[in-house]
């Protein structure tokens, strides 16, 4: 977009420019045809010419140097009319190109929020996850930790006393109790391991909820950024079409005082073709004089 405008007004600028040349060379002209007129007026006039034709060559001299100011004139507004229309292009350009730039940053804005909210979507899943590993391994690991150290320990006085009859027995002993005491630690980690269920399912039956919001939050915010990005197309088209609306009419303007500078162009040069007949019909009455 950016460089459409650029390249828009750097296009008006040399159709400007040679309008600019164009008047130019006009003036040049004048004043070149000015200065001949002038030269011509003063050259010495014999004294038996006739009143009438030097009456018609004053007339003539003063048609041509009204003509003369008139085109001064009129070149002298198309150049502050071409100052005016390229100063008024320049500002506008930069008033596009300030918009666009405003609009660019607010749809990079909305872009860098959507990213955020996936970020946060992901972190918040990752946690849930995690927490549903932790609680299910660690009463396990606990109660797992707790059994192998009573085994041990048990174990451990059993081989320390020695192998008679009465150990047998009291040995028989230390194996029902032991029997018992992993009964109650596979009842105990059955409920534990129960209660960390639970608590996992109510865990991830919040999580899920707090996950549906947000999925529902960047569903939304997708559909606000859509719309915001369908609205700031609009209205940048509706730019676009103003300001080659302007640029169209302005150009208009411009061919039209060019046509009007040439025409005045081909003015002087029928007036310059008319000055010399006039001149080349006084050189033959002189010599008709002479004769």
């Amino acid at each position: 977009m950016s460089s459409w405008l650029g390249g828009l007004g750097s296009g008006l600028g040399q159709s400007l420019g040679q309008v600019g040349g164009s008047l130019a060379s006009l003036t040049g002209q004048i004043s070149n045809f000015t200065k001949d007129m002038l030269l011509e007026g003063t050259e010495d006039v014999p004294a038996d010419f006739p009143n009438s034709g030097r009456e018609e060559n004053e007339a003539t001299h003063s048609v041509l140097r009204s003509e003369n100011e008139r085109l001064k004139k009129l070149y002298t507004d198309l150049e502050e009319k071409h100052e005016a229309s390229e100063l008024q292009i320049k500002q506008q350009s930069s008033s596009y190109r300030s918009q666009l730039q405003q609009k660019e940053e607010e749809i990079n804005h909305l872009k860098a929020r959507q990213l955020a909210l996936q970020d946060e979507l992901l972190r918040l899943q990752s946690a849930a996850q995690s927490a549903h590993l932790g609680s299910g391994s660690a009463p396990a690991a606990s109660a797992s930790s707790s059994f192998s150290y009573g085994v041990s320990h048990r174990v451990s006085a059993f081989h320390e006393d020695d192998m008679d009859f009465g150990d047998v027995i009291s040995s028989q002993q230390e194996i029902n109790r032991l029997s018992n005491e992993v009964s109650r630690l596979e009842s105990e980690l059955g409920h534990w391991r129960h209660i960390a269920q639970t608590k996992v399912q109510g865990a991830q039956s919040s999580d899920q909820t707090e996950i549906c919001k947000l999925q529902n939050i960047i569903k939304e915010l997708k559909q606000n950024r859509s719309q915001d990005l369908d609205d700031h197309q609009h209205e940048l088209s509706a730019l676009q079409n103003a300001h080659q609306q302007k640029l169209t009419e302005i150009s208009r303007r411009h061919r039209e005082e060019w046509l009007r500078s040439y025409d005045a162009e081909n003015e002087i040069m029928r007036l310059r073709s008319l000055n010399q007949d006039i001149s080349l019909a006084e050189d033959n009455q002189k010599l008709q004089m002479c004769v």
